[in-house]
């Protein structure tokens, strides 16, 4: 049997699945979905299957699964119909959609693990990277796929979840400003204002940050601090969509730079840098600067920003280009997962309010004055990632009209790639982690 390491985020979720989702004890049996299971109660001891640190084991007997979900829209269609009904509610799957996170990471995930060892000499992207790192990647890649929007809401929780386990488990204090609006900025490790990163995170709008990504940021942070050039690094918290649509999150950007500038923060020593949807957000309020957005309260800067930082920017969440096809299987997010997001996101988004969500649409002449509210600008990708030509087409446009913009294209590497040396715990980090510090630094000298 293959043992696999898993994330710790969805733990929560295995375990519940079958006792809270699709579980009603009959004596000694568990009927789920309409096929009987003897209750552990028949068992003298429970299989066990390790999944992460925290999970210990489950306790079900997997020996009649075979044909369940296959029977479900023929013997639920009632309860399928909910399923797939609009709902505005965060993190709210049926006991169907719970049940199917538990089949996902205990009957699919090894099977596609062991299949991606066994494969992985032969993938150009793959052989360059060691085999944690290559079983990470595809662990995230699997379950983005398989799992629906509420399905990975429900898992992961939400930001603030995702910030009080990861300062709890580094023993750091819990440094929380609220901005009203239901947001706040989470800050990680030391709070401080004379030198500021304000990280937007990225998922889509849709997810907090994975559990490993405040690693990243607290690594940057020590570098910096190694080097005298000490910041504070703040994660804003925003609202997710489904319950709160566009321009609900660029507005609570603009509450976050009001208030470091409030704290003290000059502009001029704010860097502001976002992943995937968090440097699309990080863009939307750039675009504000430039073009104030209807029903948006205005940001006067005294003096521009000292830089951004776009890692992997999702600037088009409708296009289909072709890496999105050839990168489809070596990225960590693939082209149906996209597609499916980016329309989650712009239900209801009117037609001129398209260029603030998706910057590739915007005219051309949109980000011509860039440089009077932001000094540098730095973007990165992947070269395997699945959004690689829309964000190189993107990026060049930026460099051409922007003086101090600087593009980075990274071989082999993958959608947020530095993230995932954390994730698996890479001893040896990738080259663009090095170049992301740097330009920290730099613009902090």
């Amino acid at each position: 049997m293959l043992s696999v390491h898993s994330s710790d985020i969805f733990c929560a979720a295995l375990k519940a699945s079958l006792v809270e989702s699709a579980r009603v004890g009959l004596g000694n049996a568990v009927v789920i979905i309409g096929t009987t299971f003897p209750s552990p109660a028949a068992f003298p001891t429970y299989q066990q299957r390790h999944v992460s640190k925290c999970l210990r084991c489950i306790t079900y007997c997997p020996c009649k699964v075979k044909g369940t979900l296959r029977s479900i829209s023929t013997s639920f269609p009632g309860v399928l119909a909910m399923a797939t009904t609009k709902d505005r509610s965060y993190g709210n799957p049926s006991f169907i959609e719970k049940a199917g996170i538990a089949a996902s990471l205990v009957f699919h995930l090894p099977l596609v693990l062991g299949w991606t060892l066994l494969t992985k000499p032969f993938h150009r992207n793959n052989k360059y990277k060691g085999s944690k790192r290559v079983l990470g990647d595809k662990t995230f890649y699997h379950l983005t796929r398989r799992l629906n929007v509420r399905q990975l809401q429900w898992a992961l929780g939400d930001t603030r979840d995702v910030y009080e386990a990861w300062t709890k488990k580094q023993g750091l204090p819990l440094v929380i400003d609220e901005l009203g609006e239901n947001s706040r900025l989470l800050w990680i490790g030391e709070k401080r204002t004379d030198r500021v990163i304000l990280y937007l995170h990225g998922g889509a709008y849709l997810l907090p940050p994975a559990f490993f990504v405040p690693d990243f940021w607290k690594y940057i942070q020590d570098e910096l601090k190694s080097k005298n050039k000490g910041a504070g690094i703040a994660m804003l918290q925003y609202s997710l969509v489904p319950t709160a649509p566009f321009p609900t999150q660029l507005k609570q950007v603009v509450l976050a730079v009001q208030h470091l500038i409030s704290a003290g923060a000059k502009p001029e020593n704010i860097q502001i840098t976002g992943d995937s949807a968090g440097a699309g957000l990080t863009l939307q309020l750039l675009s504000h600067l430039l073009h104030p957005a209807p029903d948006v309260p205005r940001l006067a800067l005294s003096a521009p920003l000292r830089s951004a930082y776009l890692m992997s920017p999702w600037v088009s969440l409708t296009g289909q280009t072709g890496s999105m096809l050839s990168n489809d299987s070596s990225d960590i997010i693939g082209i149906k997962c996209l597609t499916y997001w980016g329309r989650e996101v712009l239900d209801g988004v009117s037609e001129d309010q398209r260029p603030y969500l998706e910057a590739s649409r915007a005219p051309e002449a949109w980000f011509e004055n860039l440089s009077t509210v932001v000094d540098r600008v730095l973007i990165t990708a992947g070269d395997a990632e699945a959004l690689r030509d829309t964000i190189v087409v993107f990026a060049e446009r930026i460099c051409k009209q922007h003086p101090r913009a600087e593009f980075i294209l990274q071989k082999y590497g993958v959608h947020n790639d530095p993230y995932f040396d954390f994730f698996t715990k890479e001893k040896k980090l990738g080259e663009l982690t090095p170049r992301i510090f740097e330009w920290f630094e730099t613009a902090f000298a």
